[in-house]
């Protein structure tokens, strides 16, 4: 599914990003450009965000 259809962004490219390091909007826009066009993206951006953070294991965090 297309996220940023502006620079043609999936959601699994920023899931990628996420999980290759990409831990805020700043960031993921450097890799791929998201939200920098007309910015509608945006809000969708940071919620596939916060879902991928979730989903993705701190290993090192401690107990």
């Amino acid at each position: 599914m297309y996220i940023c259809v502006c620079y043609g962004v999936t959601d699994s490219q920023v899931k990628h990003a996420v999980e290759q390091g990409a831990d805020d909007l700043k960031s993921l826009q450097e890799k791929l450009q998201v939200g920098r066009q007309c910015g509608k993206c945006i809000k969708a951006t940071i919620e596939m965000m916060e879902q991928t953070k979730d989903l993705t294991p701190n290993y090192y965090q401690v107990a």
